[in-house]
């Protein structure tokens, strides 16, 4: 094995392995608010952060070993909050993806897009699983929180490439026109 491969496998397990801490930690301290089951989504800062200084595949990677061994771990497996957990990261990692690869988006707008789109699939599937569509009825207060959390990870996660992977951090600057 190349010693680059190491290295990105090393620093990608990493990732998932902080992703799994944040989520599980996170667990434990549930937001007091009238909406239910809303969480800041900080586990999500290891999927940005392998998004924009590995690529897609790696980020989809992180995710859903991230989701899976957290789970797993946690006792949740196969359970509901799994199966809303697998279906908010699959429409996040593909509305990151999407926004990522159109140009359009800052980190900000792609961290936006995939909080507002994990707030659709875990809204959509408890409103199929329990039948109960009044869900609906939280979503703009959801998607409004949503925002916030997703500006929020950005800003973490592009203070961590700044730090971490500035040669990625540059190449990415200069894509979306901020640095020449």
């Amino acid at each position: 094995m190349k010693k680059q491969n190491f290295k990105t496998i090393t620093t990608l397990a990493m990732l998932t392995a902080v992703g799994i801490v944040l989520q599980i930690v996170e667990s434990f301290f549930p937001l007091v608010m009238v909406i239910p089951g809303y969480k800041i989504g900080l586990a999500n800062i290891a999927g940005l952060f392998a998004l924009y200084a590995y690529g897609n595949k790696d980020m989809v990677i992180v995710t859903a070993l991230r989701v899976f061994i957290a789970a797993l771990a946690t006792g949740t497996l196969f359970s509901v909050s799994f199966l809303l957990s697998v279906t908010g990261c699959t429409l996040s990692c593909l509305a990151m993806i999407l926004a990522k690869r159109s140009n359009i988006f800052s980190i900000y707008g792609v961290s936006v897009c995939g909080a507002v789109f994990h707030t659709f699939g875990q809204t959509l599937a408890i409103s199929l699983i329990y039948q109960q569509f009044f869900m609906g009825s939280l979503l703009p207060v959801l998607t409004a929180l949503s925002v916030v959390s997703g500006l929020g990870i950005a800003w973490i996660t592009a203070t961590l490439l700044k730090r971490l992977r500035p040669r990625e951090w540059k190449v990415y600057l200069h894509q979306v026109g901020l640095e020449k």
